[in-house]
Parts: C-alpha cells; sequence; structure tokens
C-alpha cells in the first residue's frame, strides 16, 4: 500500500508546481508588468526546442544509435554532460532566437521575466504537475488492487513492478520535494531569461554562452543522480543554492534594466 502521507504530499507537488507560476503571472498581471506576448512565446519556444527537437536528438542518441546508447548509458558521467549540454543548448538556444527576432519590441526586464514564466512554468506543468498526477494515479490503483490487474495484462512487469516498488518504498518526502524542485527550477529560469535577454540588449553573444554554461551546470547533478544514483537530499540541497542565487540575481537585475536605455538588437 502507498501512505496517505505520500499520496498527501504528491498532491503538494501539483499544487506548488501549478500555484507557483500562476501566482506569480497573477502577481505580475496585477502590477501592471506581465507580457502575455512574452509569455506566450516562452512557452511556445520551450514546447518546440525542448520537446520536440532536443527530444528528437535524445532519442537518436540515447535509443536510435547503438554506439552512443550503448555508451552513455553506461558511463554515467558522460551521460550526465550530454543531457546537461544538450539541455542547455537547445533550450538557451531557443530563448536566444524568441528574444533576437520574435520578441524584437519586448525587451525590458518584466518582457524577460513573463517570458521565463512561460517557458518554466510550461516545465513545471509538464513535469512537476503530469508526473505527480501519474504518480496519484498509480498510487490509487495501487491501494484498490486495480494496479495488479495491469501487471498481469502486460508484458512490461518489471517496470511496472519497480514503480510499484519506489512508489510504496521511497520517503513520503521525496514526494513533496518534486514540487519544491519545480519552485527552484522556474527561478533559475528566470534568471536565465534575464541574461539571454540582457545580451540581446547589449549585442553580446558571449551572454547567449554564459546561460548555456549555466544551464549545463545546473541540470548536471540531477542527470547524474539518475544515472550514478547519488544522494537526493545532497542534489536537492544543491540546487536549492542554485534557485537562491538565482532569485537574488533577478532581483538585482531589476536596477540594471531599469538604467540600462540600450534596447537595438544583436547585429
Amino acid at each position: 500500500m502507498v501512505s496517505n502521507l505520500s499520496i498527501a504530499f504528491m498532491f503538494f507537488s501539483v499544487l506548488l508546481s501549478l500555484g507557483f507560476p500562476f501566482g506569480l503571472i497573477i502577481y505580475m498581471y496585477r502590477k501592471k508588468m506581465i507580457s502575455f506576448k512574452a509569455l506566450g512565446i516562452g512557452i511556445v519556444i520551450f514546447i518546440l526546442f525542448s520537446q520536440v527537437l532536443e527530444s528528437l536528438l535524445n532519442r537518436y542518441v540515447l535509443l536510435d544509435n547503438a554506439t552512443t546508447a550503448t555508451l552513455l548509458n553506461h558511463q554515467p558521467w558522460l551521460y550526465a554532460t550530454y543531457g546537461a549540454l544538450a539541455a542547455g543548448v537547445f533550450e538557451e538556444v531557443g530563448r536566444y532566437v524568441a528574444m533576437r527576432w520574435i520578441l524584437v519590441k519586448e525587451r525590458s526586464w518584466s518582457d524577460g521575466i513573463s517570458y521565463g514564466l512561460g517557458h518554466g512554468g510550461m516545465e513545471a506543468l509538464l513535469i512537476g504537475v503530469l508526473g505527480s498526477v501519474s504518480s496519484i494515479t498509480l498510487a490509487f490503483m495501487i491501494n484498490t488492487g486495480k494496479f495488479q490487474a495491469m501487471v498481469n495484462s502486460t508484458s512490461a512487469k518489471s517496470t511496472l513492478l519497480a514503480l510499484k516498488s519506489n512508489l510504496i518504498h521511497l520517503s513520503p518526502f521525496l514526494f513533496a520535494m518534486s514540487g519544491l524542485e519545480r519552485v527552484f527550477a522556474l527561478t533559475i529560469q528566470l534568471a536565465l531569461s534575464l541574461i539571454v535577454l540582457y545580451g540581446v540588449r547589449h549585442q553580446k553573444i558571449r551572454f547567449l554562452f554564459l546561460a548555456i554554461l549555466l544551464h549545463a551546470v545546473v541540470d548536471f547533478l540531477p542527470g547524474l543522480s539518475q544515472a550514478a544514483k547519488l544522494n537526493i537530499w545532497l542534489v536537492e540541497t544543491i540546487l536549492l543554492v542554485f534557485a537562491i542565487i538565482a532569485g537574488v540575481f533577478v532581483v538585482k537585475s531589476k536596477a540594471w534594466f531599469h538604467h540600462d536605455q540600450s534596447d537595438h538588437p544583436i547585429a
């Protein structure tokens, strides 16, 4: 049986993954700072570059190409490095494309925040909300006896039984951490959006490469944790530190954008 506390924390993760981005959107709207165009472009670019283009590359490298699949799936450090760089390149290049060629009139600090809310909010929805809802559904199926019937009717018994074991035996607090991780990630996404936007405003392409590097650094430990089974609490603590630094940057950068009158696209 999956404990009631575990299920409660799964619901908590859903509420946090939804509530944090929507709370920020409502706050920005009330302060008359939200750009719905930038928000929408952030959503579209995240889906296109991360969920479509990056996913196609990942499928080829990790599944279809036998050489790279064997190498990366047996080398945790290489697997984590590849995953971190792939995410960094696709997401930050997508951000750059949007800010350089689409959002040509939306380049203020609040526009950068709006874009980050679209990008990071959609990520929170797809990872935090859908992931937790899936866990909740499986937990109820386990507790009502319907899960075993599904196991008996499929050939993927080992995978389903592993999922069942995780849901039953993992610490309930890990399910709460899923929602907190979305808060950390969204805060970092806001900071990365502002870094790329700052580079676009100042015609300095190096800020794009800085964002790619920072994104890869942040994603490296979670990727290594999946491949090498690192201590999850250590990983989440480091992500919390990254999020705090990102949050401070987001607040401080508002003054930089306010005093910066340069609004020219990169040549």
